[in-house]
């Protein structure tokens, strides 16, 4: 008797268990935008051409949420450096959540 009760009371518990994980689980999910390929593209054609009119040959690079290259364009008359600076810019801008002004600013200050 006693150990069908014991049974019992861990069926209960472990049911009681499973409808809070499965009623919680919904409400965590979370929803987030990410950028297209297409504006991806957008971005990087449009900061090469706004460097080159400024008299600047620059490689482009857009990452996404995770630090992925989503696009990543070499400029014409550009080193070839220059693609592997650009990514590390985008990405550093996004880990610190913030334009890349703003943390080269901030590591002049730090230096």
């Amino acid at each position: 008797m006693q150990s069908s009760g014991l049974r019992l009371s861990a069926i209960a518990v472990t049911s009681a268990g499973a409808l809070a994980l499965g009623t919680s689980a919904s409400a965590q999910l979370l929803s987030h935008k990410d950028i297209s390929a297409a504006m991806a593209i957008t971005i990087v054609q449009t900061a090469i051409e706004t460097c080159k009119a400024t008299g600047y040959a620059v490689s482009a690079t857009v990452v996404g949420r995770n630090g992925e290259i989503i696009a990543q364009v070499r400029g014409d008359n550009t080193g070839p450096h220059t693609i592997e600076n650009s990514f590390r810019k985008a990405y550093t801008a996004r880990t610190f959540r913030a334009p890349w002004s703003n943390a080269s600013r901030s590591t002049r200050r730090s230096a």
